[in-house]
C-alpha cells in the first residue's frame, strides 16, 4: 500500500493549518494510514492510535499489540501501560507540539476529557471526515481487493442458490454464511441478513429461529471482508411460487437498477440516479414501500461515503466504489432487494 504518499498528504492537510499532530482513533483511518489492522473491541476499548506530525509518525498502543505497531516502518512504536493521556502528554511535550487535532466522530466524551486534562497546554481542536474523504477514492490496489471480496461474496451467492430451501430457518443459513465468510475470506463485511415471508419488509431484519416457506420471498444480504476490504451483495430468493405481488416488485427492482445504472458515471451528480428511481417508483405507485436510499460507498468499511441519495449534492468520481440496491416492502407479505457494486471509472 502507498503508505509514504498517505502520510504525506496528512502532513501537507497539517501544514495548511500551520503544523500540530493528528491523532487518529478510527480503526479504518489506522488501516489505510499506517497498516495497523487491530480492530476495536468496542467504543471504550482502543487497539491503538496513529500520532502523525510534520515529520514523525507513530503507532501509540498497549502491550498486546506490540507485534502489529511494528509492521510498519514509516510509523515508530510506542506502547504505553498507563494509558494513552499520560503517553500522549509526554510525547507532545518532547516534540514541542500545541495543537492536537483529533477525530471528533471516534474520540468518546470520557477519554476526550481525560486528555484535556492531561494537555493542559495543548489546542485540542476536533475535526470530521479527513481521512475519509481521502479514502473515498480508492488507488487500483484498493479496487482489485474490493474486486476478490466481491467474487468471494459471489461465490457464496451461488452456493446458496443450491442449498437454501423451505424448512431452513434464518439463523441457520445465517451460520452458514459466516461459516463460508471465514472460509473464503476474513470473515463477513457486516453481520448477514436472512429475512424470509413477512421479516422480508424489514430491510435490515436480524436472522430469526422462523424456518422458510415455500411460496415466499427471502431477502439475503452479505459480504466478504478481503485484506480488510468489504464487499456487500443481495439477492432474493424465491421459494417456489410466490404472490403476484412480489414478482411485480422484482421486476420493478430490476427495472429500477436498469434505469439507475447508467448514471452511475464519473461527473454525474450522485443525487441523479436516486431521483430517477423514486420518479420511476412513483409512477409505478410504489414509492411508499421504499425505503432506503440508492446505495452507498464501499471500502475498509461496509458503509462509507458517498451515500447514494437524492439529497446528495457530490457528483461521482473515478475510483469510488458504490453499491446500487433498490427494493421494496410490503408488510405482512414480504419484500424484494437487489444489490450490486459498481466501480466508478474515468
Amino acid at each position: 500500500m502507498p503508505y509514504e504518499a498517505r502520510l504525506a498528504r496528512v502532513r501537507r492537510w497539517l501544514r495548511r493549518r500551520g503544523g500540530g499532530a493528528l491523532l487518529v482513533s478510527s480503526p479504518e483511518n489506522r488501516r489505510y494510514l499506517s497498516g495497523f489492522s487491530p480492530g476495536d473491541v468496542s467504543l471504550w476499548e482502543s487497539s491503538g492510535f496513529l500520532l502523525i506530525t510534520l515529520r514523525e509518525a507513530f503507532v501509540l498502543t498497549d502491550p498486546r499489540y506490540v507485534e502489529e505497531a511494528r509492521e510498519n516502518p514509516l510509523f515508530e512504536a510506542i506502547i504505553y501501560r498507563r494509558g494513552l493521556a499520560r503517553t500522549l502528554a509526554r510525547l507532545l511535550g518532547k516534540l514541542g507540539i500545541r495543537r492536537l487535532f483529533y477525530e471528533e466522530e471516534y474520540l468518546s466524551c470520557g477519554r476526550l476529557k481525560v486528555l484535556k486534562k492531561a494537555l493542559p497546554r495543548v489546542r485540542l481542536s476536533g475535526v470530521s471526515g479527513v481521512v475519509e474523504r481521502w479514502r473515498e477514492t480508492k488507488d487500483p490496489e484498493e479496487v482489485e481487493l474490493i474486486r476478490e471480496a466481491e467474487a468471494r461474496a459471489r461465490e457464496i451467492l451461488r452456493i446458496l442458490e443450491k442449498e437454501i430451501r423451505p424448512g431452513l430457518t434464518e439463523k441457520e443459513i445465517a451460520w452458514r454464511i459466516l461459516e463460508l465468510c471465514h472460509r473464503l475470506g476474513e470473515g463477513p463485511s457486516f453481520p448477514p441478513i436472512v429475512a424470509g415471508g413477512p421479516n422480508a419488509a424489514r430491510p435490515h431484519a436480524e436472522p430469526t429461529e422462523r424456518p422458510l416457506r415455500e411460496g415466499e420471498a427471502v431477502i439475503v444480504d452479505l459480504g466478504v471482508r478481503f485484506r480488510g476490504y468489504c464487499s456487500d451483495l443481495t439477492r432474493t430468493f424465491f421459494l417456489g411460487p410466490v404472490p403476484d405481488r412480489l414478482r411485480e416488485a422484482r421486476a420493478l427492482v430490476n427495472e429500477a437498477r436498469r434505469r439507475a445504472r447508467s448514471l452511475y458515471r464519473a461527473g454525474r451528480p450522485v443525487c441523479e440516479a436516486d431521483r430517477v428511481v423514486r420518479r420511476f417508483f412513483r409512477e409505478k405507485g410504489v414509492l411508499s414501500h421504499y425505503l432506503h436510499s440508492l446505495g452507498h460507498g464501499l471500502g475498509l468499511e461496509v458503509h462509507e461515503a458517498p451515500s447514494v441519495s437524492y439529497r446528495s449534492r457530490r457528483r461521482f468520481r473515478p475510483g469510488q466504489v458504490v453499491t446500487l440496491e433498490p427494493g421494496l416492502y410490503f408488510p405482512e407479505l414480504g419484500g424484494v432487494r437487489e444489490e450490486e457494486m459498481i466501480y466508478i471509472t474515468d
